[in-house]
């Protein structure tokens, strides 16, 4: 293997990538028809049936490995070896790093019927659901155990190197021989929330089991009298090759799960598990879900469009907005439209805005940041639908307070006009008053783990009267539309300015409040350093 390659491997980088070396390498490829990675189902004639009626040929992601191919991918050369008396072997490249690898399946189904995998919640298939949150979670491989895919699938997710497609369970005990690190399983046609998958792979070692301990819900496979499967294992990769090898006519995920059993394996209970969500600053309920017909799926989609709403919001967001995002998430989540795109459309809208303010047409820019504001929530909720982010993703709150201060700027362009620099004043003060706000809300974030406007119940109140972008702007909207824009502008000026003093002291309040209840140091310094006319607190109160 070169040197760079091999680096690569050590940190991890390098996928788990099956490899044909020599002329029984090359023969195999010519006998599947691999090309790029994609390889042409050996039976031509498996199709299933969509539930519009049509059929669709099935093919599959890359049987065989095109060494040149991956090579390519990594940087690396060329390597074919052939072994003396012309006898090939089989070899496997590794990841050095610790860490898992994914494996998942599309599920078994009658004849022309659809796989329970393949059905689609919330514009994609659960199949492409699972292989993304896998992969959000930390996979460093998903194996994908299938003999064929739909064309469409397939291609889409050939795109990935991290994913590999075995056609058997005997294949893939193949696959599994010698590796180390552990396997998360998921039940086909599944549907969990990411934060199951999160707690399983972090919190427990395999062997292990999410489990329901109370009530379960349909679909959920009992494990004993007290506790069904939840459809997610953590398994040591010794005893999934074990189990595949050795299956015969056997469905491999339950016979996964038995023998998981066997081995006493740990239990992750569901209901254990902390409900807030911190990315949307509410208690969210876990999502869980086999769905088996339309009806049950298009439930599903429902239960993830509500998931994705977040909590602790200004009241425009709250009351207003809603209604408009999930019409249009619904509309656009069985579209090859993504959230950047989203995201792009509703800046280009935000600049138009700040050029309407500039050159004197507030009433046509303040209707466009209108509608920014419920297009700024499509796009995170989309990719919330969708299990769709990106590395960019974070890049859209950059351009939100780009939006906002412009929007402030260009009003002070046009106030300017007729104010002088009160016009100039009156929005610095605005922007440095949002900007001091933000940054100590971010700074409690990063310290606490817990957004400042969600730490109690005073903050979630005053969240949604305070002064933000949405409230700046429909507080505005009356002062527009009598004319009078210079005081709503000033309005504006002293809702910032009340808004950062009530939420400095809160800050500090919950600054303290958390490093109390987290350091005894802290908590001795609250009490020795008290002012003489404060109540006296016991340091060794809790």
């Amino acid at each position: 293997m070169p040197a760079d390659h091999q680096r690569e491997a050590e940190r991890g980088e390098a996928p788990v990538l099956p490899v044909e070396i020599g002329e029984a390498g090359e023969e195999a490829e010519a006998q599947s028809g691999a090309r790029d990675g994609i390889g042409v189902d050996p039976q031509p004639d498996r199709r299933w049936k969509q539930p519009s009626g049509d059929w669709m040929d099935e093919e599959p992601v890359g049987q065989w490995f095109d060494f040149d191919r991956a090579c390519r991918l990594h940087g690396s050369v060329t390597l074919r070896t052939t072994f003396p008396a012309g006898k090939p072997e089989r070899r496997r490249l590794r990841t050095a790093a610790m860490g898992f690898i994914a494996l998942l399946m599309a599920g078994e189904s009658l004849p022309g019927e659809q796989p329970s995998g393949l059905g689609q919640v919330g514009g994609i298939s659960l199949l492409e659901r699972q292989v993304r949150m896998a992969l959000k979670a930390g996979a460093k491989a998903v194996w994908l155990v299938a003999p064929a895919l739909p064309s469409d699938l397939a291609a889409r997710l050939s795109d990935d190197p991290r994913l590999w497609r075995v056609p058997t369970a005997e294949a893939l005990g193949e696959r599994l021989a010698g590796e180390t690190r552990s396997v998360l399983h998921l039940a086909p046609g599944l549907l969990i929330d990411e934060r199951l998958v999160s707690h399983l792979v972090t919190d427990r070692a395999a062997p292990a089991l999410l489990a329901f301990g109370g009530a379960a819900p349909a679909g959920a496979e009992r494990l004993d009298s007290e506790t069904h499967w939840a459809g997610a294992a953590l398994l040591p990769a010794a005893l999934v090759a074990e189990v595949a090898a050795d299956l015969g006519d056997w469905e491999l995920s339950g016979t996964l799960v038995r023998a998981a059993v066997e081995a006493g394996a740990g239990r992750l209970i569901v209901e254990e598990i902390p409900t807030y969500a911190p990315a949307r600053r509410r208690d969210a309920p876990m999502i869980w879900a086999r769905p088996q017909d339309e009806a049950g799926r298009a439930k599903a989609t429902e239960s993830l469009i509500a998931a994705a709403q977040k909590g602790c919001l200004d009241w425009p967001a709250r009351f207003i907005h809603p209604p408009v995002e999930n019409a249009l998430v619904r509309l656009l989540m069985n579209t090859p439209v993504s959230p950047n795109m989203v995201t792009l459309f509703t800046g280009v809208l935000g600049f138009a805005a700040i050029w309407l303010f500039a050159v004197g047409q507030p009433m046509w820019a303040l209707a466009l940041v209108l509608i920014v504001g419920p297009l700024d929530g499509v796009d995170g909720k989309l990719a919330r639908v969708r299990h769709q982010f990106s590395r960019w993703g974070d890049l859209e709150h950059v351009l939100d307070k780009v939006l906002e201060y412009g929007w402030f700027l260009a009003l002070a362009v046009w106030l300017s006009k007729s104010h002088g620099l009160a016009a100039w004043l009156a929005a610095g003060g605005i922007i440095i008053f949002a900007l001091a706000e933000a940054a100590s809300g971010e700074f409690f974030r990063r310290f606490s783990g817990r957004q400042l406007d969600d730490w109690g119940p005073f903050e979630r109140r005053f969240r949604l009267i305070g002064g933000r972008r949405n409230t700046f702007f429909w507080t505005l909207l009356p002062f527009g539309l009598a004319g009078a824009w210079w005081p709503g502008f000033l309005m504006i000026l002293a809702y910032a300015a009340i808004t950062f003093a009530v939420t400095q002291w809160r800050f500090c309040h919950a600054i303290g409040a958390y490093g109390r209840s987290v350091s005894e140091e802290v908590r001795r310094n609250f009490a020795g350093t008290a002012y003489d006319f404060l109540p006296k607190a016991d340091p060794e109160a809790s």
